[in-house]
């Protein structure tokens, strides 16, 4: 019997994302220990070295895994692991190389110890380059990827705790995320070997150009993205000092998580919406599945996250981050236009969109830009938050409008109103309470919401299966 695509893309996503979001807690633990030990000056220094080397970290990735275009490739094609695979690899593992050069050299022109910690982090471009994330999401074997990625983030936390004790051990941070990331790409890379697929070092030119040459304009998508991602971070630290960055940053940190589960979330649908080729009607009603599902995920996040803000940041970071709680408060709603902008680039990516995305992504990097450079000086934190958010917002929209130009429509407004109404039910219960303790809102948010929203039909409860969404 064959497996409904929403299944599908289900269990692909419950594999990569639970992996995902296992690796992710763990790094986060790893992060608030970095914070804690570091303080917010040097804290701010580590946020602002990660944010300059995720610009190269893009180059690095050559479109294949971000954008999912490799995933693609091997998702048409299982016979390309061998035929191509090899010559995209060792192409993509040169041009990191160069990039550990230069920013190596870069390294020598900032001011210290910022430089040699964006030199170290460049190490871990090296792993970016070998990665072979991309070949096992394409093959939909997400469940190893998750056990590979939980598995190093686990031994670079091992190592941060072991090594880093004060704020003279930062540049021990990069290296122990060097060593973890290694850990992950062998572990991936031997999966496949062991698979019986032959991986051997080789570049033919003649295949290797063409798939670049067709990622170009992703690359350049991804540049423009972290402009929109990081810009405000790196201009924090040109215009107020690197405190700002610290509590900048430890909110991000926050958002950052569900990000990455969002973009997960777009690399477990590529494969499905590869398959489905031309099949509109099947391509359509998953792009309109996958939204309503994020809208009733992401929204009571957003929410609670928004009404429980300075506790989260007391909690995780420490009192000496709660500085940063207005500008939590602002970012936190770009997760849900975050996931619903991820739905709407995989279609665009899977129908061979790449020159729209670029587009749409130049436009709102420029917006951007100008926003942060307005904002930044006179409000700060809150001013970099605002522009973040306003961008975030032109961005989703623009990227659902070209998704609606290829007949992809927005589904329709009846299919959110149940995740709303249990939003502002979750929400008017954490008000109502307002306890100065984390868990009693969360537990409160945790119990309210998946029950106003079962009692409203937007989850099926039937005995034997787990809970499902029915919007």
């Amino acid at each position: 019997m064959a497996v409904l695509p929403e299944r599908l893309v289900t269990r692909n996503f419950l594999a990569l994302a639970s992996g995902e979001a296992v690796a992710r807690v763990i790094a986060f633990a790893g992060t608030i220990y970095i914070a804690r030990t570091l303080g917010p000056e040097f804290y701010g220094i580590i946020g602002f070295a990660t944010a300059v080397v995720l610009y190269f970290s893009r180059i690095a990735d050559g479109g294949m895994e971000y954008f999912g275009l490799g995933i693609r490739e091997i998702a048409e094609d299982h016979r390309r692991v061998e035929s191509t695979a090899p010559d995209l690899m060792t192409a993509r593992f040169v041009v990191s190389a160069v990039l550990v050069l230069f920013l190596f050299a870069l390294g020598l022109l900032l001011p210290q110890p910022d430089g040699s910690v964006v030199a170290l982090y460049g190490l871990t471009l090296l792993m970016v380059g070998a990665s072979t994330r991309w070949i096992h999401v394409g093959l939909e074997r997400t469940r190893f990827v998750a056990i590979a990625r939980a598995l190093g983030e686990a031994v670079m936390v091992l190592l941060v705790i072991l090594l880093v004790r004060g704020s003279g051990d930062i540049a021990r941070v990069p290296l122990a995320q060097f060593v973890g990331d290694a850990l992950a790409m062998l572990l991936m890379f031997g999966a496949l070997t062991r698979r019986g697929f032959r991986l051997p070092i080789r570049l033919d030119l003649n295949v290797a150009k063409p798939f670049f040459r067709r990622a170009a304009p992703l690359v350049a998508s991804a540049l423009l993205g972290l402009m929109i991602y990081n810009c405000d971070l790196i201009l924090l630290r040109f215009f107020r000092d690197t405190a700002s960055v610290g509590y900048y940053a430890a909110g991000y940190a926050l958002i950052s998580f569900m990000l990455n589960l969002g973009v997960s979330y777009s690399q477990s649908l590529m494969p499905t919406f590869t398959r489905l080729g031309n099949a509109e009607r099947g391509q359509l009603g998953l792009y309109h599945t996958s939204l309503v599902h994020v809208y009733a995920v992401t929204l009571p996040i957003a929410a609670g996250g928004f009404l429980l803000a300075p506790q989260l940041l007391d909690l995780v970071f420490g009192q000496s981050y709660l500085s940063g709680t207005t500008a939590l408060r602002i970012l936190i709603w770009t997760i849900p236009l975050a996931m619903f902008r991820e739905v709407a680039l995989v279609v665009l990516v899977s129908g061979g969109r790449q020159r729209a995305v670029l587009r749409l992504t130049g436009w709102a990097a420029a917006l951007n830009l100008v926003l942060n450079l307005v904002l930044i000086p006179p409000f700060g934190m809150i001013g970099a938050a605002g522009a973040t958010l306003a961008t975030e917002l032109a961005r989703t929209t623009t990227a659902l409008v070209f998704a609606r130009s290829d007949g992809f429509r927005v589904a329709a407004a009846a299919r959110f109103w149940r995740p709303t109404i249990a939003t502002l039910g979750m929400a008017a219960l954490v008000l109502l309470a307002d306890s100065p303790i984390l868990w009693v809102g969360l537990g409160i948010g945790l119990l309210a919401y998946p029950a106003t929203l079962a009692g409203l039909g937007g989850i099926r409860l039937r005995r034997d299966e787990p809970p499902a969404l029915t919007l």
